[in-house]
């Protein structure tokens, strides 16, 4: 156990305001009011001050602000934000913030950077204007390249791309499309997503006939896409270090694999998890009841669970088998004082079998072919 004087965590901050709402979106989000964004920021700020002021001896070494879209805050709230930040985290390695290329959010890249962001997460999706207005961003791709060009002559030196395979009316041709203008702009870092349909989305509100209308890719086509994108990001360079995840060597994202190796973290803001002392807890989701809470000063938990020590060393490994290295399991059953072998063993020597997961002396990891089904594996494999 780490010295409580040394104990190191990671913050993540949701900030809930979009512009519109994306069709594919089932986040915490709503648009912003007169004033609410303000109101909202400077309760945020009094929550995590308060939280680590009563939870001294934490080190914070990542931040990572997502959304909804953290760039649609004003200059001023996002110094304010920024200025909290750095009170709990003043020798964090990485401040990531979430953006969109919003040709209106240009003038702020100077606020972010001059704030201590050193990381951006750009959500550009796609760069074929048809999938963007059919999946309702706001942007199209002329903002895309804009954002991306405006964010190198500012100085930014550690982006961060987001693309979706999957997304309705999208052909294996438009997404090579986008795969080549992802690398022809070269950010440090790149996420791939494929297109999920949560059914508190506008997507998965839609009737059959509606839904059938939107010509969303089947998972044959997916499955290509993933294969072109993963293959052409890997011969210009690129990591694949994690199953969506991709980066220059130097530039994998420290936040996020904070996550993966099941180390702890304090999330604040709707629907925001947590992980610190084998305890998971959850903010109130709902943007408006979670305001309510904030305005008022009361707790904003909704969920709190104590995992048993079994189900977190399961979780533990779900996550570290994302990593394209896996992870060491002797890490995993002396932190959790467990033997895998005496739970799950059964159902990792079926993978195995299957060619689907590989077993060394010390560490276990995925196949590179199992990366498409994963999430199979891993459901088998949470007991």
């Amino acid at each position: 156990m780490t010295n409580r004087e040394e104990r190191p965590i990671s913050l993540y901050i949701h900030v809930p305001f979009c512009r519109a709402r994306c069709l594919y979106c089932a986040f915490p989000t709503r648009p912003a009011g007169p004033g609410t964004q303000t109101r909202y920021v400077e309760g945020l700020s009094r929550e995590i001050l308060s939280w680590f002021d009563t939870h001294a001896g934490f080190r914070v070494e990542t931040v990572y602000v997502g959304g909804g879209t953290p760039s649609t805050l004003s200059p001023g709230d996002i110094e304010l934000l920024l200025n909290t930040i750095r009170k709990v985290a003043p020798n964090a390695s990485e401040i990531t913030f979430e953006v969109n290329p919003h040709a209106d959010d240009i003038e702020k890249i100077p606020t972010l950077l001059a704030n201590g962001v050193n990381r951006l997460s750009i959500g550009v999706q796609s760069f074929d204007d048809g999938e963007l207005g059919i999946a309702g961003r706001l942007h199209d791709s002329n903002d895309a390249r804009m954002y991306l060009t405006s964010c190198r002559e500012f100085g930014f030196g550690n982006l961060s791309l987001d693309l979706i395979h999957g997304l309705p009316g999208q052909t294996l041709e438009s997404f090579k499309h986008s795969v080549n203008e992802t690398i022809k702009y070269s950010p440090e870092h790149i996420s791939l997503y494929g297109l999920s349909v949560d059914p508190d989305s506008r997507m998965g509100r839609l009737t059959p006939r509606q839904f059938a209308d939107l010509e969303i890719p089947d998972g044959d086509r997916q499955a290509d896409m993933y294969e072109l994108a993963s293959s052409s990001f890997i011969d210009n360079g690129y990591i694949q270090y994690e199953i969506s995840n991709f980066a220059k060597p130097g530039f994998e994202c420290r936040h996020n694999i904070v996550y993966w190796l099941g180390d702890e973290y304090v999330g604040f803001g709707p629907g925001a998890a947590s992980y610190v002392d084998s305890t998971r807890f959850r903010r109130i989701a709902n943007v408006d009841q979670y305001l309510a809470a904030q305005s008022e000063k009361k707790n904003t938990i909704e969920f709190l669970e104590n995992l048993s020590t079994r189900r977190a060393a399961a979780e533990a490994l779900v996550m570290g088998l994302r990593l394209a290295d896996g992870i060491d399991y002797r890490r995993i059953e002396n932190k959790f004082g467990v033997k895998l072998t005496d739970f799950i063993g059964d159902i990792i020597q079926k993978y195995s079998d299957q060619g689907l997961i590989e077993i060394g002396e010390e560490n276990i990891k995925l196949s590179g072919n199992a990366y498409f089904i994963s999430n199979s594996i891993f459901s088998d494999l949470i007991v």
